[in-house]
Order: C-alpha cells, then structure tokens, then sequence
C-alpha cells in the first residue's frame, strides 16, 4: 500500500522580475511547506512570440514575451538566501551553456549558500536554448556523459586533474572548492526519457526527474534505471521524481474548457509525435517532431501555429495535462506512487488559460499540499 502522505511536493521556483515578487514568492512557498521549488534554465520560453497575444492567453496583457527568465543559479541563490528548509532545484540546466567545471563551482556554491539544500536537475538541454545562441546541440547525449564525469570528478577531488574526452579535454584542470560537507556533495537529478539517457541517470544520478510521463510509461521507465543501477551495483540514495503540468478547478467540466483554449493546445504540441502516433493521430509539426530536438519556437509563424493548435485532438490534451479537483489529483498521485514516485513538482498552468481561474486553483494546491503534510 502507498499513502500519498509520503510523498514529496514541489512548485516551480519564481523565475519574473520583479525581485521583490521572487522574494515573496518563494518566502510563501518555503512557508507553505513544500519540499521544493526547482527553477527552470531558459533563455527562450516554449511559446512562438507571433501568438503571444491577448487573444490567445490573458498573459500577454502583463507579460510582454514569452521568453522572460531570470538567469538560473543567480536566482536560485537569491531565493536560498530568503529561504530557510525548501530545496531549491534546477529543472534543468545543461552542459552546452554551462561549462561543466563552471556547473561544479557553482553548485558547490549554492551548496555553501543554502546549506545543503541546492539539487543539479542537468539533462542533454533544449534546441531553443542552444541553436540559435551559436552553440551546437549535436552529439547532446555524449556530451552530457562527458559532462558528468568530471563534475563527478571535480566533487570527489580537489587535485588538479587531466579529461581527454571527445567534446573536453582538460589539462591541469583545478577546481578546489569543496562542498559545505565533506561527506556529500550537492545531489544530482538527471533528466531522462530515452534508453540512453535512462542508462545516465542510473549511473550518474541521486535522482530522475523526467517529464509527461503517465503513471505506467513512469514505471516502465523507472524500473529500467533500477535494473540498470542493480547491474552497477549502485546502493546509494536515488530519488525518483517528476515534473508535471495540472490544471486544476473543482468543476470536470471547466477543466476541459481550459484544456482546449488555444495556450493550452499550443503547449500540447510540445509532446512528440511518437507519442500522438501511438495514440492514432499525425503531429501538426512533421511526423517525426521531437521538441527537445526540433522546437526553436522564434521560428514558427503565426498563421502556421494556428494551424496546428487546431489540430490538437482531445485525447492528447487529457495525455498531456494532469486535471481535477482536490481528490482526483490525490488519487493520480496515488497511481504515481505505485510506480515508484517519491516527489513531484506541480506546476499549476491553470491561470494561463483563465486568470480568474488562478485563486481558486492555488486553493485546490493548497489542499493537496495540507493533505499530503497532514
């Protein structure tokens, strides 16, 4: 038997402008109780700037692009500082960007900061974020690998030390800051979803922190990293975790009116279309569309998303969104939790569809949360 109780509960980190909100915000999520806020690595966000407009989401009254985001590990310090028990979690950051003896030194330093508290979400990185800042996004996964090695390795040893890899080669390297206890360094969350990314996590993480995954495609997954982990005889702590989008209104019915507002349907297509095939339908962006891979939406023309928000079917928002009121929720958490599930980050979209619908969904987290702390 699982009880929800058990579970770890997350929420996006505050990542506008201005400060003195971000400082709010993440003051009222410490105070809450939640276990988390993991903070998002962007320099462009997942909608085209030609549909950011008030006739597509209320958001574009008060926010003037979609690509806001305060810089990552400024933030994340920022908000340890203010904070007091929360984890505080990148979701996730890259090696591509980021140097990996850089992503060393600084979560060594939001370790220092937040006494303990800094986790290193790291994945293989977004398109959108890499291609058009003049940086390659090919060979993703192998980078990433070689990534991992030596911030292991700069974690483990303050010596000077040599990397002949295919993407670093290190000589002399030296990183000598250590972490703010000897005995462990920050913890590392690896965001996967393919076999070979899977196989990473097992071998590099202290947690998996994936996204849109439904309950049974969560356990497939999970129980590969730990077969793959038993094979390298890993016995370390390893936390299973998940981020997600829910929508939230006490009202099934409101629910799937939110769903099918044209932000909802346009983050939808944001699922590959493997996915949608198996589910019997073709992916309005090309048959073969892999987000992380292919999306760099500045380079998608009003007219052309239009037409394909259109195109997104029913059965692939109800995939996409996790949706309900205070029970149900509770009860798909459930679902997750016999998968193996130890935290989820709930990232509440409901209010980018309907602002009216912000308050009453921040109540139904907020029971969630009480009733997970009870």
């Amino acid at each position: 038997m699982v009880d929800v109780r058990d579970l770890k509960i997350g929420a996006p980190g505050p990542f506008l402008p201005p400060w003195e909100r971000v400082k709010k915000n993440a003051q009222l999520i410490d105070s809450l109780g939640y276990d988390s806020m993991a903070f998002p690595d962007h320099f462009a966000g997942f909608v085209p700037e030609s549909i950011w407009t008030p006739d597509i989401t209320p958001l574009a009254l008060i926010q003037q692009s979609p690509h806001t985001y305060l810089e990552l590990s400024s933030i994340m310090a920022a908000c340890a500082v203010v904070t007091e028990r929360v984890d505080l979690i990148s979701a996730v950051t890259e090696p591509i960007r980021r140097h990996p003896v850089l992503l060393a030194q600084s979560f060594m330093t939001l370790d220092h900061i937040s006494k303990g508290r800094a986790i290193l979400g790291i994945g293989a990185g977004e398109i959108e974020n890499i291609e058009p800042y003049g940086l390659s996004y090919s060979g993703q996964v192998g980078r990433l690998r070689e990534a991992l090695e030596i911030i292991s390795k700069i974690w483990q040893s303050h010596e000077p030390f040599d990397y002949d890899g295919k993407f670093w080669k290190l000589k002399d390297a030296v990183m000598s800051l250590r972490p703010s206890r000897a005995d462990r360094p920050p913890r590392m969350w690896i965001a996967a979803h393919g076999p070979k990314m899977l196989n990473i996590a097992a071998e590099f993480g202290d947690g998996w922190i994936p996204t849109l995954l439904d309950p049974n495609d969560y356990g497939r997954r999970l129980k590969r990293i730990e077969s793959a982990r038993s094979k390298l005889d890993k016995k370390g702590e390893f936390t299973p975790a998940l981020w997600h989008w829910f929508i939230l209104d006490e009202e099934e019915e409101e629910c799937r009116r939110l769903m099918q507002t044209p932000l909802a349907r346009a983050f939808a297509l944001l699922y590959p279309a493997e996915l949608w095939s198996e589910l019997g339908y073709e992916h309005p962006l090309g048959n073969d569309f892999y987000s992380l891979r292919d999306y760099i939406p500045m380079r998608y023309g009003r007219e052309h998303m239009l037409e394909a928000i259109e195109r997104v079917p029913q059965e692939i928002l109800e995939r996409f969104y996790i949706t309900g009121d205070t029970d149900s929720i509770l009860g798909i958490l459930e679902e997750y939790m016999k998968q193996g599930l130890e935290h989820i980050i709930l990232w509440n979209v409901t209010g980018m569809f309907d602002l009216e619908k912000t308050k009453p969904s921040y109540h139904i987290m907020k029971e969630i949360l009480e009733y997970v702390k009870s």
